[in-house]
């Protein structure tokens, strides 16, 4: 399976980007073209907020940064996608989910907001949260079949393919652990442009027997 590799050490403001064949330090943008496939790296400077225009803190968490403008369509609905998860990790991470979070609206749809407040007013009801390890291995690969249908027009969607490999970790407010797994899943990801800016409208498994599932698998298979 190829396409763009996001590994986010997600909990934290500094993040490695990769896409194939990265500048040293993994600073700027690197392009490639793979046939119909399209790699973007995201520049580090997206989490410096001395170079955007939006920054949005919640208390007692790491800021999620989210820019105004992006440098192309491309960038945006891959950077939107990436700063999805570390806002995901905040909201519904210590000390203790948060169902008002202000930076997963902001990357949410209406739609997919709707379920995922229900998801954290759950999480904080029953005093849970969702960590990720020290030793994390959160990665995302994500392939977008077509990059010519990216079209940053009003209720423009575009569906991602995201091997997932997933490691969070739910435990009590107070450390206990519920349940964690260390698992590769295959993801289709619906992005639809709201309010003018890129958001994920859905997240989805996909079926056992769908294009990629058992590449994905395969990453942690021993």
């Amino acid at each position: 399976m190829t396409g763009h590799r996001l590994r986010s050490r997600l909990g934290r403001i500094a993040v490695v980007v990769v896409a194939g064949v990265c500048a040293a330090g993994c600073g700027g943008i690197a392009f490639g073209d793979d046939g119909d496939e399209t790699t973007v790296a995201v520049p580090p400077a997206v989490v410096d907020v001395s170079v955007v225009g939006q920054t949005l803190t919640p208390p007692a968490r790491q800021t999620v940064v989210i820019p105004e403008a992006w440098p192309s369509e491309i960038e945006a609905l891959y950077g939107r996608y990436w700063l999805y998860w570390d806002a995901f990790a905040a909201a519904f991470g210590p000390p203790h989910a948060d169902p008002e979070h202000g930076p997963l609206r902001t990357l949410s749809t209406d739609r997919n907001w709707a379920s995922l407040s229900q998801q954290l007013e759950g999480f904080r009801s029953d005093g849970l949260v969702l960590v990720l390890p020290d030793r994390s291995i959160t990665e995302h690969l994500i392939r977008l079949p077509n990059a010519a249908v990216v079209d940053g027009t009003e209720g423009a969607e575009v569906v991602l393919q995201d091997c997932w490999i997933d490691d969070f970790v739910q435990q009590t407010e107070d450390g206990a652990v519920v349940a964690e797994a260390r698992e590769a899943k295959l993801m289709n990801v619906t992005m639809k442009v709201e309010n003018g800016t890129w958001r994920v409208d859905g997240v989805t498994r996909a079926a056992t027997d769908s294009d990629g599932h058992d590449q994905c698998e395969a990453l942690l298979t021993p």
